[in-house]
């Protein structure tokens, strides 16, 4: 990305989380960024445009900040805590970005709605595999009421630290919250009681079925020439197809597959269908 453009995702940032998106002009925008008006249009068809190219920047910021945490403990909860930490730090970094979020319900149609959707999508993902990491597999029959859960409770503090411009320590507040995510998650596996969402009500998450994807494993597997795992996928796919098939050996393809990074997350996708 080049300099001019960057300038003007970052200033005009600020200007929507000062203003609000529509009360800020193009002017105002290449104004602040010391551009001209023409300059804006040569890398923006439009404010909308902008505002798009605004939540792809962060995001990837974010997510790349995210993905770089190396965690000193081997401890899960204590990974969490820390990435929890790292997240609060990243939106004190950017809280203009932050106060954007909170001050305009904006809709930019169907590549603004992709963007949000697919966000939301690593957030859930992340939030599960983080929960599932600390508690085991007794957590997915709850795991969609969970990470609602704990998606209200770090949205809320986003939303308060902005409106607020609260102070705080990265570390004690992260610390705060897992410890309340543990209440919560302790108190819904010793009441045992009906989870009241599922993942397949989440309609939004729309994924292929298992056998797409387990076409796509085998053609991912079959590229890495590992004869282990070639013989892996077949064993499974055979079983799935099944009549009757045998659950422990689903489960134990599905795990010798899990350890393959490469397709770890497909592998996890098509446990939920199990």
């Amino acid at each position: 990305m080049d300099d001019k453009k960057k300038r003007m995702i970052e200033e005009s940032m600020k200007l929507f989380s000062e203003k609000g998106f529509h009360s800020t002009s193009i002017q105002e925008i290449a104004d602040k960024s010391d551009v001209s008006k023409g300059a804006f249009y040569l890398h923006f068809q439009s404010k909308d445009e902008l505002m798009i190219e605004i939540y792809k920047y962060y995001s990837e910021v974010i997510l790349e900040k995210m993905g770089s945490i190396n965690s000193s403990s081997q401890n899960p909860l204590e990974q969490f805590t820390e990435q929890i930490a790292a997240f609060l730090g990243l939106f004190k970094e950017h809280k203009e970005y932050l106060m954007m979020h909170v001050r305009d319900n904006i809709n930019l149609g169907d590549k603004m709605n992709e963007l949000i959707f697919s966000l939301h999508k690593q957030s859930y993902d992340w939030i599960e595999s983080q929960i599932t990491l600390i508690y085991g597999e007794k957590v997915q029959p709850y795991i969609v009421d969970i990470v609602i859960q704990i998606d209200g409770m770090l949205s809320g503090y986003f939303k308060w630290i902005a409106i607020h411009d609260l102070k705080f320590n990265n570390k004690e507040l992260a610390n705060y919250i897992t410890s309340k995510v543990d209440v919560i998650v302790q108190s819904i596996l010793h009441e045992h009681k009906q989870s009241i969402f599922q993942y397949q009500d989440l309609s939004m998450f729309k994924e292929p079925n298992a056998q797409e994807i387990i076409q796509q494993i085998k053609k991912q597997i079959e590229r890495s020439d590992k004869p282990e795992l070639i013989e892996a996928i077949h064993v499974l796919e055979e079983e799935w197809n099944k009549q009757e098939p045998k659950k422990i050996i689903i489960q134990s393809m599905l795990e010798h597959l899990e350890a393959n990074a490469t397709i770890k997350e497909s592998i996890r996708t098509l446990k939920k269908y199990l």
